[in-house]
């Protein structure tokens, strides 16, 4: 039976959460606490205890001079123990009712691993939310600049200001998956936690993440060359020699992020939206 959640399946579902995928305790609370709500949730249940679940969350995305509905799939997980029955097969083609009903125009996910590209792709779902790679390595110009300031603890963050600077740059693309206050707090919750370290001022924004011998920067903004060369120089003296990895459009062979999906047969699904970091 497919059903919407309930108060009571929430520890239920958080335990499932820890079985199915690899997240510290702290982000399962957190994610449950902040983010998860009842009528954006579908679980599959047996005896009513579900077995399976997804999440639908809200997401205004912009195409041009045009705004719609997307609803992120969050969380799709299967327990275990009932793998193989179809179920979240169910849950996929049921969501997209639910979502049509809302007036939601798209669905988008992000796959966890590369075997569910195929999967998801069997449901009408296309790559989507290209990333164009590029590297800085390490220069002697390399310095700190005065100019740039550097946050490792969201307390510390004027967050109105940050956020004012990021809506505006996501604003001025033509395609892009908008973030709500609470979204950005959600997702500025997350990265520090992750031990994230931002870069910020009035012309640029950098969030960085270290992984192994790089430096990834999800969602890099820049005013100009020159706010772009003083960004990844004070990134780079501030982590040493690793590589710099970030986004640059004149890159031509793109990654995909995510995938994408039209709910409405009169939209053809816009591919090229750039969706930056999501609580993924």
């Amino acid at each position: 039976m497919i059903r919407t959640g309930k108060d009571t399946d929430k520890e239920t579902l958080m335990r499932m959460w820890k079985l199915c995928f690899s997240d510290t305790e702290r982000f399962i609370r957190f994610y449950f606490d902040k983010v998860y709500a009842n009528d954006e949730t579908l679980v599959y249940t047996e005896n009513d205890v579900p077995v399976a679940s997804l999440q639908m969350i809200p997401y205004r995305i912009k195409t041009g001079d045009s705004y719609f509905w997307g609803g992120y799939i969050s969380g799709a997980m299967t327990h275990p123990d009932y793998r193989k029955r179809g179920y979240m097969e169910r849950l996929l083609i049921a969501s997209f009712d639910v979502m049509q009903e809302k007036g939601y125009t798209y669905t988008f996910l992000i796959p966890q691993e590369d075997y569910l590209v195929d999967y998801y792709r069997k449901f009408g779902y296309e790559n989507a939310f290209p990333e164009y790679f590029a590297s800085y390595r390490y220069s002697k110009e390399s310095e700190l600049s005065k100019n740039v300031n550097i946050y490792t603890d969201h307390s510390i963050v004027d967050f109105q200001a940050l956020y004012a600077v990021y809506s505006r740059f996501l604003m001025e693309k033509t395609n892009v998956v908008m973030k709500t206050e609470i979204q950005f707090l959600n997702i500025l919750w997350d990265f520090f936690n992750e031990k994230g370290v931002l870069f910020f001022n009035n012309e640029g924004f950098a969030f960085s993440s270290k992984y192994d011998n790089s430096i990834d920067l999800p969602d890099f903004f820049y005013r100009n060359e020159e706010i772009k060369t003083e960004f990844l120089q004070t990134i780079s003296a501030y982590y040493g020699k690793e590589t710099i990895s970030y986004n640059d459009p004149s890159v031509l062979i793109p990654e995909y992020k995510g995938m994408i999906k039209s709910l409405d047969e009169s939209v053809v699904a816009k591919t090229d939206i750039y969706m930056g970091r999501m609580l993924e």
